[in-house]
């Protein structure tokens, strides 16, 4: 065998054993959600040894990181949006796709190990609210404009519809509708402040 198919032999093997170990910590959290997650746990369930594991994840930190990663891409979670009229839409769609895992999605906002993992993804979805939002928030003043962006953020995520959901007597589809409401709503408020004469003032200079 040549050393390039060595190689990519290699390559697909380690491929393999990584994927394997990011389906295991899913599946810990998934299964029986703990607040904190094993290594060691995480090695049995993959079918490696510790020391294999340490080889590729070299702490917690590092595994949960690419734990989160895997999720998203593995559901198909969209993270950027297009525009403010973009953003509820993109919201629900995010979260009819972890309702198709609901045992995980509690576990990655209720455990210190989900939430762990899933403060590694959030801030590319709470930058890309506050871009789509940037048409109707470049005129407001700087703390409005934060406060603004930082609420549509936090309602735009798995903790939002979760909360509510385990909070009242919502079932989750309806928790989910209930927060694109709220998000719209927010929208709406803004536009309005965006078409308002003193704000059209301002932005032809006059």
């Amino acid at each position: 065998m040549s050393e390039s198919a060595v190689g990519s032999l290699r390559e697909r093997q380690a491929e393999q054993i990584r994927e394997a170990v990011l389906e295991a910590v899913i599946g810990e959290l998934e299964q029986r959600p703990v607040d904190e997650l094993s290594m060691g746990n995480v090695a049995q369930a993959a079918g490696i040894s510790l020391r294999t594991l340490y080889r590729y994840f070299p702490d917690r930190p590092s595994l949960l990181h690419a734990a989160a990663h895997h999720v998203v891409a593995s559901l198909g979670v969209p993270i950027g949006i297009d525009g403010p009229g973009g953003i509820s839409a993109s919201f629900l769609d995010a979260a009819r796709r972890f309702s198709t895992r609901p045992r995980l999605a509690r576990a990655l906002v209720q455990t210190t190990a989900g939430r762990a993992a899933r403060s590694s993804v959030r801030p590319q979805r709470t930058e890309a609210v506050a871009a789509a939002l940037g048409s109707l928030t470049e005129g407001l003043d700087q703390p409005t404009a934060r406060r603004a962006a930082a609420v549509i953020a936090h309602l735009c995520s798995l903790e939002s519809w979760v909360s509510i959901a385990n909070d009242t007597e919502l079932d989750d589809t309806e928790a989910q509708l209930a927060v694109a409401w709220a998000i719209d709503t927010l929208i709406e408020a803004l536009q309005a402040n965006y078409r308002s004469p003193r704000r059209a003032q301002r932005r032809d200079g006059s």
